[in-house]
C-alpha cells in the first residue's frame, strides 16, 4: 500500500498529491522490532514482579493481569507473544542460546581452536547466568525438564544450546581436534547436558563458583574427546 501526501503547489490554488511508497521489506522489519521490543519488555516486567515478590511462591502469585498492565499492553498482546505465563520462563533460556550461538559463530569467523570456543562460550553464558536471580534460573531449568504444553515450542529465531555448540565441533572434528569417532551433533549434546546440570547445581547452592566448575568439566570431557581417545 502507498501513503499519500498533499502539497500545495506556490499561490496558484491548485494543488496535487505525492505518493510516498513505504518499502514492504521495512515496513515488515519495523514491525518485527516493535514485537521484539514488546516481548522483551513483557519479560522484563515479569521478571521484575517475581524478584520482587520471590520466585518461591511469586510466580503463581502474579496473575497474566497484573504483568500486562505493568507492562502498559494489554491481555491480547501478552497472549500472542506468549501462551502463558510460565512460558517467559522458557525465553529466558531462548534468549541465553542466542547469546551463545553468536558467540560460537565469533569464534568460528575468528578461526579460534575448540578450547578457546568453548571457553569464550562458556565467558558468555556465566555472564548471562549471573545476572538473573538463582531462583529464577532454577525455576527456568525446571520448566524446560517438563512435558511440553502446547505453545511451549521455542521460537524459529532462537536456535537451541546444542545448535550453536554442533557448529563449534563440526568445525574441530574438520581441523583434527576432535575425534572422528564421535559425531558432532552428540558431542554437542555431552556439553550441553554439562551445562544444564551444572546451572541446576549453582541454581540450588550447591555449586558455588559457576565459571570454575564449568572450565573443569568442559576440560575433562574435552580431553576424552581428543584424536586417538578410545571408545
Amino acid at each position: 500500500m502507498a501513503t499519500q501526501a498533499t502539497q500545495a503547489t506556490g499561490n496558484s490554488g491548485t494543488s496535487g498529491t505525492t505518493t510516498v511508497a513505504v518499502p514492504p521489506r521495512r515496513r515488515a522489519g519495523l514491525t518485527q522490532e516493535r514485537s521484539r521490543d514488546t516481548r522483551r519488555r513483557l519479560v522484563r516486567t515479569a521478571m521484575r514482579l517475581w524478584t520482587e515478590r520471590g520466585f518461591e511462591t511469586g510466580i503463581e502469585d502474579t496473575t497474566v493481569d497484573e504483568i500486562v498492565q505493568a507492562a502498559g499492553v494489554t491481555k491480547g498482546t501478552f497472549y500472542f507473544h506468549f501462551a502463558h505465563k510460565e512460558e517467559i520462563l522458557l525465553e529466558l533460556g531462548y534468549q541465553t542460546a542466542s547469546l551463545l550461538s553468536e558467540e560460537a559463530a565469533r569464534c568460528l569467523s575468528a578461526g579460534a581452536s575448540i578450547a578457546d570456543s568453548l571457553a569464550a562460550v562458556t565467558n558468555t553464558l556465566v555472564a548471562s547466568v549471573e545476572a538473573t536471580p538463582p531462583a529464577a534460573v532454577g525455576r527456568a531449568m525446571s520448566e524446560f525438564q517438563r512435558l511440553r504444553r502446547p505453545g511451549d515450542e521455542p521460537p524459529a529465531m532462537h536456535p537451541s544450546f546444542a545448535q550453536a555448540l554442533e557448529m563449534l565441533f563440526t568445525r574441530a572434528r574438520a581441523e583434527g581436534e576432535v575425534t572422528d569417532q564421535v559425531e558432532p551433533s552428540e558431542m554437542a549434546q555431552i556439553i550441553e547436558a554439562l551445562y544444564r546440570d551444572s546451572l541446576m547445581e549453582w541454581s540450588q547452592g550447591r555449586l558455588k563458583n559457576l565459571s570454575e566448575a564449568l572450565r573443569r568439566r568442559i576440560a575433562v570431557v574435552l580431553a576424552g574427546l581428543r584424536p586417538g581417545a578410545a571408545f
